[in-house]
């Protein structure tokens, strides 16, 4: 169990403006705004071009952030690199009458984040850029949770591959016209997929640029839940592009061995995993996000929590887990 050891820093601050400060002089868009609990300052996510509210973190140290998008209040700790509860105060203090649980690593104990609130010195994380989560609708970004899916996989541009899977796991929750939809994304060697694979129907991406269909783009990930609906597979490149869509993946690799109760989504998912570099998240229709690597089922990640009943897990123990908000994601120990 990990506990944020900053949230002394958290002052009772009002926005500075109403966008992100820098972006306003300078005539800039931005996507999403973060607002600095140290001192005010408002800032662009990590999915902006300018990524402001990292870059503030990275000038003054002020470790700890919170969304200002309608719907979602979540807190960030850059340092400490977790979710905190949204009950906190500016004291730092729970106000939560249950205890608010965020479970980094450890699938053993859960515990209140007001068990231990004395700070220790700073220390400035390397390699944060792009672990801030970024928001789309009011999912909770798990660009924190997703690191260690991404310290499990073979290969992992976790830049691209973090929106991939938090694309996966809104299709899981949101469902499509009120029903769940299952479908596939794969991820990395997207050569290597598209020669084990052929279109399902004329290929809806075709003809549209990279920049188009890249992964992070609000318009595209729209039409891939349209599409989601549809069969066949997402295939993604490393950089972030989703080159085709709705395709049939031939791979069947077959010393792939999957748990009991997974079809033939996952059976494709899995054998692409096995006969490629690539990475594949499979969307169950019973709400459950699977990562497969190299044939194997390293990680499930469970959108809502009433869907942690034992009987849907297929992971075999031991598995870490970690929680924030209503998001579960358990991944495989090595």
């Amino acid at each position: 169990m990990s506990v944020c050891t900053h949230l002394d820093q958290i002052r009772d601050v009002a926005p500075g403006t109403g966008g992100c400060e820098e972006c306003l002089k300078t005539g800039d868009a931005w996507l999403h705004l973060r607002q600095c609990l140290t001192c005010g300052h408002v800032g662009c996510c990590d999915d902006s071009k300018n990524k402001h509210a990292t870059a503030h973190f990275h000038a003054t140290q002020h470790p700890v952030i919170q969304s200002l998008e309608p719907g979602e209040s979540w807190l960030w700790c850059y340092i400490d690199e977790m979710i905190l509860p949204h009950e906190l105060d500016p004291g730092g203090k729970n106000q939560s009458d249950s205890p608010a649980t965020v479970r980094v690593n450890s699938g053993q104990s859960s515990a209140s984040a007001s068990e231990s609130m004395t700070p220790s010195p700073w220390s400035l994380s390397s390699g944060l850029s792009g672990s801030m989560p970024a928001s789309s609708g009011q999912s909770v970004n798990d660009k924190g949770m997703f690191k260690t899916i991404c310290g499990q996989v073979r290969r992992c541009n976790r830049e691209n591959l973090e929106p991939v899977i938090e694309l996966a796991v809104e299709i899981a929750r949101e469902g499509r016209e009120g029903r769940r939809i299952g479908t596939l994304f794969t991820f990395g060697d997207a050569d290597a997929v598209l020669e084990r694979s052929r279109p399902l129907i004329l290929d809806p991406l075709a003809g549209h640029s990279d920049e188009a269909k890249n992964i992070r783009d609000p318009n595209l990930r729209g039409t891939i839940k349209e599409l989601a609906q549809l069969d066949g597979a997402f295939v993604v490149s490393d950089r972030g592009v989703v080159v085709s869509a709705c395709r049939y993946l031939d791979a069947m690799a077959s010393d792939v061995t999957l748990p009991f109760g997974l079809g033939s989504r996952h059976l494709a998912g899995g054998s692409i995993s096995q006969v490629t570099d690539a990475i594949a998240i499979v969307v169950s229709e019973s709400s459950m996000v699977r990562v497969f690597d190299d044939g194997k089922l390293i990680a499930e990640i469970i959108p809502e929590l009433w869907l942690l009943d034992h009987h849907n897990v297929r992971l075999r123990a031991p598995y870490n887990e970690e929680r924030a908000g209503d998001l579960a994601v358990l991944v495989a120990k090595p």
